[in-house]
């Protein structure tokens, strides 16, 4: 048997429970680092804070899938990547405890400036592995579960954002966001000393290794894994579309959905009902956080194009929902928290998509950066729209931008439903590499 197809047929063992700990304890890092400046941005009033962090999440998706791919490997990568989020999360500690002690309030110039400092750095990591990690689960987890791992570890990150919104809701009773941050930076430092922990025993990736001539080196991580093997029935029928083709459909949606879960989970309420901020987090991460154990469990099930199209469909109708209430929204808020929990139930399942699609349609030789690339365009459409939607003063217009984005996801999904492919029980040298001349 050739030793990538025992990556994909062999049987489950503890190693890989390992590696599952490993990308849901990271992806629990990005949710609570990422949500750090959301949370607090009521109490700052600034929105640089916010943007500073977006700006971090474009470097960030640039730089170290880029490292991962031509030099330092998956492994390596992630030492890097915690050393950035632990020192981040350390001076976040730090910026709290000086201003609780000394009674300096967080917009004062010096901490402020350090704050987000600490912030940036923070992000900078955590985003900067994402793409790092949804490489490693397509390239390391066996055949049989492969789809699963790529739903449900990125789900932490929901979990670390609705966490992240229950500690300042219980923390909120003490007036002090200074109180809040240094709860959210040691919930973020507590984290990191298990990741640790679990990434120091990791194998490298197999298919980096080999893909880099160390051939060696990857029999010994290889082993690893385990002897045991199964058989696998593998799909290896895939429609001919060439990279641009597939990229473009990775960018339309990523857009569609990353946009709309920061605008509705996060800024919403920043923008439009303050006093609620915390409390639509933590509704939009509840909806979000069950909505990825459902797809989880639904992935292997269900064909992946039919499973975009219904998350992009279900996505957009519930939008519409909200856009057709958000004028009554104050006179009855249980019906608008409703419809947010399935909106962002919706995207999660969006965010599925995405986290199964990015890494097995996209070629093995840059596969990090090629993300890292596809996730450029969100990133940088979500800080112009951080900034553009800062200044409507209608909720209704707000809610309107959004279905506009949805329905660019339902677009895509549609046209890929007709034109593209599934991946389920795909080798990913076939979805990825096999595909190179439209048909």
């Amino acid at each position: 048997m050739e030793p990538l197809d025992k990556v994909d047929k062999v049987v489950w063992t503890s190693t890989h429970t390992l590696l599952f700990a490993s990308l849901a304890l990271g992806f629990f890092m990005w949710g609570t680092i990422s949500t750090i400046a959301p949370l607090l941005y009521p109490s700052i009033n600034n929105v640089f804070f916010i943007i500073a962090p977006i700006v971090a999440t474009l470097a960030g998706n640039l730089i170290f899938p880029l490292i991962s791919d031509r030099m330092y490997g998956r492994k390596r990568t992630f030492i890097v990547t915690m050393s950035m989020y632990g020192i981040g999360a350390l001076i976040i500690a730090i910026v709290s405890l000086i201003s609780q002690f000394t009674k300096t309030p967080l917009t004062s110039t010096p901490l402020l400036f350090t704050l987000t400092f600490g912030i940036v750095l923070g992000v900078l990591g955590v985003e900067g592995e994402v793409p790092v990690m949804l490489s490693y689960a397509a390239e390391m987890m066996p055949l049989r579960r492969r789809d699963q791992i790529l739903v449900l570890a990125p789900n932490f990150d929901n979990v670390g954002a609705m966490v992240a919104s229950a500690i300042v809701l219980l923390s909120a009773s003490s007036s002090s966001p200074t109180l809040e941050l240094l709860s959210l930076s040691l919930t973020a430092l507590v984290g990191l000393a298990f990741l640790i922990g679990v990434r120091l025993r990791l194998p490298e990736s197999v298919r980096w290794l080999y893909m880099k001539g160390l051939r060696e080196k990857a029999e010994t991580e290889l082993s690893k894994l385990g002897n045991r093997t199964q058989d696998t029935q593998e799909n290896r029928n895939v429609n001919k579309l060439s990279l641009l083709s597939r990229y473009w459909f990775l960018v339309a949606i990523a857009i569609s959905q990353y946009l709309t879960y920061g605008l509705m989970a996060f800024y919403i309420g920043d923008f439009y009902f303050p006093n609620l901020e915390n409390f639509i987090v933590f509704i939009a991460n509840v909806g979000a956080s069950a909505a990825g154990i459902i797809a989880g469990f639904a992935v292997n099930r269900v064909k992946s194009r039919k499973f975009s199209l219904f998350s992009f469909l279900g996505g957009t109708i519930t939008i519409l929902g909200i856009l057709f209430t958000i004028n009554t929204v104050s006179s009855n808020m249980g019906l608008f928290y409703g419809l947010l929990l399935l909106n962002m139930a919706f995207s999660e399942f969006g965010w599925a998509v995405r986290t199964i699609y990015e890494p097995l349609i996209l070629p093995s030789t840059n596969r990090a950066f090629m993300i890292g690339l596809v996730r450029v365009f969100p990133i940088t459409l979500s800080s112009l729209s951080v900034y553009f939607t800062s200044f409507l003063n209608s909720p209704f217009l707000y809610v309107l931008y959004n279905t506009a984005l949805w329905a660019l996801g339902a677009v895509a999904t549609i046209t890929w439903y007709f034109k593209g492919y599934d991946v389920n029980m795909t080798p990913i040298e076939v979805s990825s590499q096999s595909t190179v001349k439209e048909g």
